[in-house]
């Protein structure tokens, strides 16, 4: 699935390389913190996440949910400013949780706290949901995490029958397709789809994965 956009924004493009700068697995030990993020949303550094160039992938992930687990309760772990929840509106769900290390990203998500809806700020890798979910988003977060394989396994508790994972991850970040080749490697693959910009510097894996009850559970080595 390629996108076709005559332009691609230069923020975009300066956003990822500082991203690929400063975030790469295996270079260094250094995340970022909650002040990191706070910062960055309130400067609005991410807001380019809504707009066109980033459509494509979002609509993946959407097009996933509507088609495999329509109106579905969903925990988009690392869910931003709720970009995936703007999208996936018109479609409808039943319960929908957002939970993001920048209490600042979820600030307006929060004041629209509901029977339906709900918004924690508080550390992805580590958060424990309470209640079980039909669909479990890890939208350009597992890279974030100092063990992504093992915090997608403890997630997967949290589904109910038949439940499924979206994951979807950025090429450019050094370590990020290891990550989904180990998932792969433990989670059943339903469908995979690798969205292209059109000038080709980078791109995304959306991936949905169901639980295989028979292999074995997911760690580092």
């Amino acid at each position: 699935m390629k996108m076709l956009e005559t332009t691609t924004p230069g923020f975009l493009q300066s956003a990822t390389r500082w991203l690929g700068a400063h975030f790469r697995r295996g270079q260094n030990d250094v995340l970022p913190t909650a002040d990191t993020w706070n910062a960055q949303y309130e400067s609005g550094r991410w807001t380019y996440l809504g707009q066109l160039a980033e459509l494509s992938r979002y609509s993946v992930l959407v097009g996933y949910m509507v088609h495999l687990k329509p109106g579905g309760a969903v925990l988009d772990v690392g869910c931003g400013e709720g970009v995936l929840l703007k999208r996936l509106e018109p479609h409808g769900y039943s319960r929908y949780v957002g939970v993001d290390l920048s209490s600042s990203a979820i600030t307006g998500l929060a004041e629209r706290h509901s029977e339906r809806l709900s918004f924690f700020a508080a550390d992805g890798e580590h958060f424990v949901p309470t209640e079980q979910f039909d669909i479990i988003v890890f939208n350009e977060v597992l890279y974030f995490f100092r063990d992504p394989l093992g915090a997608v396994e403890r997630y997967a508790s949290s589904l109910r029958s038949g439940g499924i994972l979206l994951v979807s991850i950025c090429t450019a970040f050094k370590g990020g397709t290891a990550i989904l080749e180990r998932l792969k490697e433990v989670y059943a693959v339903l469908d995979e789809t690798r969205v292209t910009h059109a000038d080709n510097q980078w791109s995304w894996i959306c991936v949905a994965l169901a639980r295989a009850e028979n292999r074995a559970p997911c760690t580092e080595s």
